[in-house]
């Protein structure tokens, strides 16, 4: 539906500000973990017609791993998809875990909508078709970190969100946004054992975003004469003004928050 003009050079540019290389810009950034998906085969699967083959292509979910967690003793424990529980034809049980990796692809792989933007190949990995597969991945972050911070998320709409998700994936967005919001972690994280290791999920109200920022955002309009979605957006003034009230709304409710809990 969309596509990024001088793709390669918007993201060398973007690269500079990658968090998990060495750079001059903020060397004390702190490390950051990717979600993708690809089209996940066997070694010996081959593309043909047959549609019985064709249903045992499945997608897995891929995790970018940060340096600090890549060189971890636990890291090699596999993760398992939550996906996989409503969609378990569709989706692969385990998540791939990709130790060595370049920001540019990763960021690309990740970007890739299944409707918006068209998927992206790594050699190593295949087609990747981006991190819709686990858009609140409240698990894994339990997983590997000690304390988590997630932000609550509206439901997603029955008209156009919620379908297209479950024709690519195969399971309703909303039902898992709800086994996500009823997520309770374990006392002890299984991939980064440590003596002070008890796990906090704290749960950030950001699910009215929706009405606390209307009209602060990209609105998106159906052409059906030329069958196209085409963008409303404002000027690079009014767009500097967006983004400056979505990150007042976002920086103001964590502090409220960071303040009422004491932490």
């Amino acid at each position: 539906m969309f596509r990024i003009d001088n793709e390669g050079q918007w993201l060398d540019e973007l690269s500079h500000f990658s968090p998990n290389h060495n750079n001059l810009y903020n060397p004390t950034a702190p490390e950051i973990a990717i979600i993708a998906s690809r089209l996940y085969q066997t070694a010996d699967q081959t593309l043909t017609t047959d549609s019985s083959v064709y249903d045992e292509f499945k997608l897995q979910e891929l995790l970018f791993a940060p340096p600090c967690l890549a060189v971890s003793e636990h890291f090699d424990e596999i993760l398992n998809a939550p996906a996989h529980t409503f969609a378990d034809r569709r989706i692969h049980q385990s998540v791939n875990i990709v130790k060595q990796w370049e920001f540019n692809p990763a960021v690309r792989a990740s970007m890739a909508d299944m409707y918006y933007l068209p998927p992206t190949h790594i050699e190593t990995l295949g087609w990747c078709l981006g991190g819709v597969i686990n858009l609140t991945p409240v698990e894994l972050a339990c997983q590997l970190g000690q304390t988590v911070f997630a932000e609550t998320k509206a439901g997603y709409d029955s008209w156009l969100a919620a379908p297209a998700i479950q024709r690519v994936f195969g399971f309703d967005p909303n039902e898992r946004l709800a086994q996500v919001h009823g997520y309770q972690p374990m006392e002890t994280s299984s991939l980064m054992k440590s003596e002070r290791n008890s796990h906090q999920l704290h749960w950030l109200p950001f699910a009215d975003n929706g009405q606390q920022l209307a009209g602060q955002h990209v609105q998106k309009r159906f052409n059906i004469n030329q069958m196209t979605v085409e963008l409303i957006h404002s000027d690079y003034d009014g767009f500097v003004q967006q983004m400056q009230v979505q990150w007042q709304y976002g920086y103001q409710r964590t502090a409220d928050y960071i303040q009422q809990h004491g932490l």
